[in-house]
């Protein structure tokens, strides 16, 4: 009976720090992540943002084909509570990636946990 009770508890915590995605369905959206890992490198590694503070990094990707296809990212962070500060932009920002972009291969998403807001929002150009 515990190892259901701790199986259960295990899937709860990992769903309440999931990230929200949003938009329409963009098959193949993950050939434009470097744009997004990018961004999340510049916020996290505190190369474009201060440390610890509220901030919006940016980055694109394009791909040559018949055409050129750009996808923007934004990568912005907040706080929502008393809380300070940022601990949580690695893991945070990694789940809206792996989630929204490779998993539902949605351009946008979300994440708040703990008074830390981090939200992308993508989009042709």
């Amino acid at each position: 009976m515990q190892i259901v009770n701790l199986s259960a508890l295990s899937l709860f915590v990992a769903s309440a720090f999931a990230a929200d995605c949003f938009g329409n369905t963009q098959s193949g959206i993950s050939k434009w992540a470097d744009a997004y890992w990018d961004a999340r490198a510049k916020m996290c590694g505190n190369t474009d943002c201060e440390y610890q503070k509220d901030c919006i990094t940016r980055s694109s990707k394009t791909i040559k084909g018949l055409a050129s296809v750009t996808v923007n990212v934004a990568l912005s962070r907040k706080h929502t509570g008393s809380q300070k500060g940022f601990k949580d932009c690695w893991d945070a920002t990694e789940n809206i990636i792996n989630q929204c972009v490779y998993s539902e291969q949605k351009l946008s998403g979300t994440w708040e946990y703990n008074g830390q807001l981090y939200q992308i929002n993508a989009w042709y150009s």
